[in-house]
């Protein structure tokens, strides 16, 4: 946004966002939305406040303000920003300094400076030549200045409610025709994503920054900071940072919601949702819940399943020939087996050790550490 306000600014690198002070994988924002969209109705409640902010709008185009709708217009804005933080990424953000920056904005003197300098303004182009006594540079230059803050200011919150609802549409057209591609990677749901979001200018400003490689990290590299004039602009930036990076967003098949995939799977189920059932009287993830309903998905559609007969078949191969025991093949067998339940749980431990802990080396290890207890 223009006039300093930057409310909606995040840095992008290496397959993650970075915004309000935390890291979340790229992508992380379009599934907020298909999730939040119609929570307690605060899309609805939002898209209300707007009447004084287009009145305002039509006002400085046309060369005039009025005060009363100027003052109301300010306070739509903060009521808007009573509801924002229920939603993500505005919940990250500093809302409170950025209700501060509202309040000082839409003042009455303010309001009397920008009538002043529309009024100097429209004298001003009534002479050829020579500048009349209403013209001061210094005042024309602030007076266009916050003209412009005041409208892009209007033009963001205005725009927001028609923004998530066009996001929101698509994204879940996306998600519908996901299960098309061949398979779920960049070059494969690319083109379905370019059909249906079509080619749509982004506004906004960015710039390259140095960031630490890790916290507390003296080595730099190299990120991009962005500046969204639109909400519209932020989400699809997300979505489609978050698509190059192999992150796209499914829709559980058990509890409904949108999460976030950041592999090839044909997974069908989340892993951090409730199941709608209680099993033996507790509540169960949702994976758990098809493995129990015999829904879980097919092996050759599940790499962390594959790996995990690939590996039992090769412990059953070392036991038929001796090499180990039955006792241990039993034990390694077992712990195989917990690895890959926990891969199906923990998508970040699918993505960083599961497949090393399954390697004969590691296993085995562990095994036998477990087994001299």
């Amino acid at each position: 946004m223009d006039g300093g306000l930057g409310f909606l600014t995040s840095v992008y690198r290496d397959g993650r966002v970075l915004i309000g002070g935390k890291s979340y994988p790229a992508g992380t924002f379009a599934v907020c939305l298909l999730n939040q969209y119609y929570k307690d109705d605060t899309a609805a409640r939002i898209s209300v406040f707007r009447q004084s902010n287009w009145n305002v709008q039509e006002h400085l185009c046309a060369g005039y303000l009025n005060e009363t709708d100027f003052l109301k217009a300010g306070e739509e804005i903060l009521t808007i920003l009573q509801t924002l933080p229920k939603l993500k990424p505005f919940s990250s953000l500093d809302v409170a300094a950025e209700k501060r920056q509202i309040a000082g904005l839409f003042t009455e003197n303010n309001a009397a400076a920008i009538s002043d300098y529309l009024r100097r303004r429209a004298a001003v182009s009534r002479f050829d030549g020579v500048f009349p006594p209403e013209y001061d540079k210094a005042l024309f230059k602030n007076g266009k200045t916050l003209c412009a803050t005041i409208l892009s200011t209007l033009r963001f919150y205005d725009t927001i409610p028609e923004d998530m609802r066009k996001a929101f549409e698509q994204l879940r057209i996306f998600v519908s025709r996901v299960d098309e591609a061949e398979r779920f990677d960049e070059r494969h749901l690319l083109p379905i994503a370019t059909e249906i979001f079509g080619s749509n200018p982004f506004p906004l400003y960015t710039e390259y920054i140095a960031l630490p490689k890790r916290r507390n990290s003296r080595i730099l590299v190299t990120a991009r900071r962005m500046t969204f004039e639109r909400y519209y602009s932020f989400v699809l930036t997300d979505f489609f940072e978050g698509l190059h990076n192999g992150h796209y967003p499914r829709r559980c098949e058990i509890c409904k919601q949108y999460f976030l995939m950041q592999s090839a799977r044909r997974q069908k189920y989340c892993s951090y949702g409730t199941a709608p059932e209680l099993y033996h009287g507790e509540k169960i993830s949702c994976r758990r819940y098809a493995i129990i309903q015999g829904k879980a998905e097919r092996a050759k559609d599940n790499p962390l399943k594959a790996a995990y007969n690939r590996r039992c078949s090769a412990i059953r191969s070392e036991k038929s020939r001796g090499t180990i025991s039955a006792e241990f093949a039993q034990a390694a067998q077992e712990m195989a087996k917990c690895r890959l339940e926990q891969a199906e749980e923990d998508d970040a431990y699918a993505k960083t050790n599961y497949y090393a802990d399954l390697e004969r080396a590691k296993l085995y290890a562990d095994t036998d550490k477990r087994m001299k207890r």
